[in-house]
């Protein structure tokens, strides 16, 4: 790992797993130009659905670009319960 996750990060990382499982972890996080993380979320089956830029994600939910936890949602492709 380049470096430990942003709070707000770690926080979308919980969210993934919450939805899609555990196994979607930190050690699965693939970093980009050494700082950018990614993470390929995959489902509960182990098939790869999306990736999820988790620094963009972020980023843009603390700058109001998402501006609540529904449009994170949205972007995760998680459905509204």
């Amino acid at each position: 790992m380049s470096r430990t996750l942003s709070p707000e990060e770690h926080r979308i990382l919980k969210i993934i797993q919450t939805h899609y499982g555990s196994h979607n972890s930190e050690h699965s996080i693939t970093w980009l130009e050494g700082n950018e993380a990614s993470l390929w979320i995959k489902d509960r089956t182990g098939t790869p659905l999306l990736v999820a830029q988790l620094t963009n994600l972020a980023n843009w939910r603390t700058d109001g670009t998402i501006a609540d936890d529904s449009g994170l949602r949205d972007w995760l492709q998680i459905e509204s319960k």
